[in-house]
């Protein structure tokens, strides 16, 4: 059976939960197969998942699994993703918001067949994972030794669990600071490319990307073929382009065509 009582599981939690506020906010992914790597460590667990539910599917699935024989084994038998149909104590957990603690999951009635049978489950913990205040998965530690866990675990994994939410949070979180960030930092680029052309370019370029040629331009504008052609010759120096797909695409990539520029001599 784990022992983690007294002092020692008092060690054992404190350390873990240094190791989640350690975790670089990389990823939500990363984050939580960080986390499930170290739990299982932990626990000298067979394997851990950190389990969220996915509407679509409605199923939880396992977005971090430890990387052990059973945790790969779990992925080769498609059991990373337990359906809510067909329950199971992962899913009573998260349905109930009640962590589970089975020492005889072979024996005891009501888990998923596949986790035992093919997996070789014999002991489980699940805790209820709460990201931002709502219900969002499981936290589940799988062991193949009846008995393996104790109240004691139990205590540790809920503990954990409180823990793997603030990470998910904050990788998340982060996550979308990062895409807000790089949006803003990529039209911030586009504008800037696009004022590297005169105005009369643009018109060009703009017209480049609807498909037009340097006769159609011409006489759009109201200028000569020759002079479509110098501007055209222009625009691939300025933006360091060889070709007039570049400049279409370019156009397209940065909107010019809803610009509205009005066609103007420079």
């Amino acid at each position: 059976m784990n022992q983690g009582m007294g002092s020692g599981h008092d060690a054992r939690l404190l350390q873990m939960l240094e190791d989640l506020l350690a975790l670089d906010a990389c990823g939500l992914d990363d984050a939580m197969q960080e986390a499930a790597q170290r739990l299982a460590e932990t626990l000298a667990a067979d394997k851990v998942d950190v389990l969220l539910y996915d509407p679509a599917t409605e199923a939880l699935v396992a977005i971090g699994t430890s990387d052990t024989p059973m945790g790969r084994r779990e992925h080769e038998l498609g059991l990373d993703r337990l359906p809510i149909a067909e329950g199971g104590w992962t899913v009573e957990a998260f349905r109930s918001g009640r962590s589970h603690l089975a020492r005889a999951a072979d024996r005891e009635p009501g888990e998923v067949r596949g986790l035992v049978e093919e997996l070789g489950v014999r002991s489980s913990i699940n805790a209820p994972l709460e990201i931002a205040g709502e219900r969002r998965g499981v936290l589940l530690a799988s062991s193949a030794t009846p008995g393996f866990f104790s109240e004691h675990d139990l205590r540790f994994v809920e503990a954990v669990a409180r823990w793997v939410g603030l990470a998910a949070y904050r990788a998340a979180h982060t996550g979308r600071v990062v895409a807000e960030a790089t949006e803003e930092a990529t039209l911030l680029a586009a504008e800037r490319a696009v004022e590297v052309l005169t105005r009369r370019q643009r018109d060009v370029a703009r017209l480049v990307g609807a498909g037009l040629t340097n006769e159609q331009i011409a006489r759009q504008l109201v200028i000569t073929p020759g002079t479509t052609a110098n501007h055209v010759e222009g625009i691939l120096r300025r933006l360091g382009f060889t070709s007039r797909v570049q400049i279409a695409t370019w156009a397209t990539e940065w909107g010019l065509h809803r610009r509205g520029d009005e066609a103007q001599g420079v």
